[in-house]
């Protein structure tokens, strides 16, 4: 995550996020299944602790080292990993022990377009896909959420203005000018259509 005092002065963070929460079912999953076959085969397999204890054990090490690796290990990466969109620069940074990063200033963004199966449609995520100058390949960031808020947000630093949504202020944070006053009450009465006194008075 970027945090705060590796910003630079005047920069500001317009969102952070991790990937879409749909990176989880899968580990989730096997978790479950783990426990579910740990506890059939303890309590069918192998049932007696006295005589059976050797199997029992490995039974429950190998369950164990499952979960972890398909369970919690992924849980960990798509904690470790997000995406900062600031006001000068986008950041994606991946990995747990060794960390992987990729910043892209905004100024060298040319255009920003979405892929999205059904499921990502049902689920509000998809792919953004970023073009910036000079690259051979366009950069894409997998599992957005929030896709098309995440688009206009990025649509709204290339535009350099406010493009409406619920939900979605201002970049800047400067609230709406106030309509010019318009002509004082009665002000027609004591005076004509031009501004110069009636001549009824």
């Amino acid at each position: 995550m970027v945090k705060d005092s590796m910003l630079a002065r005047g920069e500001k963070v317009i969102f952070r996020a991790h990937s879409h929460w749909k990176a989880m079912v899968g580990p989730v999953i096997v978790v479950l299944l783990a426990v579910a076959a740990v506890n059939f085969a303890l309590l069918r397999l192998v049932p007696d602790p006295a005589t059976q204890a050797w199997q029992r054990w490995t039974i429950v090490i190998l369950a164990t080292v499952l979960a972890l690796w398909f369970g919690l290990w992924p849980f960990l990466a798509w904690f470790a990993s997000t995406d900062t969109l600031t006001t000068r620069r986008l950041i994606s940074r991946r990995g747990v022990f060794s960390r992987e990063g990729r910043e892209i200033p905004v100024d060298r963004v040319q255009s920003v377009s979405y892929r999205r199966t059904l499921l990502d449609r049902m689920l509000g995520c998809g792919t953004l896909v970023v073009q910036t100058a000079g690259e051979t390949s366009d950069v894409e960031l997998y599992d957005v959420a929030h896709l098309e808020r995440r688009l206009l947000q990025v649509q709204e630093l290339l535009l350099h203005d406010e493009i409406p949504a619920e939900g979605n202020p201002p970049v800047d944070g400067e609230p709406e000018p106030e309509p010019a006053p318009g002509p004082e009450p009665g002000a027609d009465d004591e005076h004509g259509a031009d501004g110069e006194p009636d001549a009824r008075t």
